[in-house]
């Protein structure tokens, strides 16, 4: 299970109801709609909102977060290992590699809720 950041709210934009940890922390979706939850996280210069997306799901150029409290990075290149890991190569930052059971925070923009 990922540690959330401190500050992580959780709000579903289709059926626009807030939601706790307890009712997305499996999935990360809305346990009403089934859509992706977003996840609000404040830093010191940024509100964002975020979605958490397993590896295979993510793309080259999204913007992500390495761990909860680190600097944004773009997605330049995904390698699929096919043995329980993906690397991401990130621009100015390197190698990245995670498990394929990871969820990782997708930044979406401002939080706007």
């Amino acid at each position: 299970m990922e540690t959330p950041h401190i500050t992580e709210e959780y709000f579903c934009i289709h059926c626009h109801k807030p939601l706790g940890r307890s009712d997305v922390f499996r999935t990360w979706d809305c346990p009403i709609c089934k859509n992706k939850i977003h996840i609000r996280i404040i830093t010191e210069d940024k509100d964002n909102a975020c979605y958490r997306f397993l590896p295979h799901e993510l793309n080259v150029n999204d913007i992500i977060l390495t761990h909860r409290d680190s600097e944004y990075y773009s997605i330049l290149k995904i390698i699929d290992f096919n043995s329980n890991t993906f690397q991401f190569n990130l621009q100015k930052y390197g190698a990245w590699k995670i498990s394929k059971d990871r969820y990782v925070l997708k930044i979406d923009g401002g939080w706007y809720h």
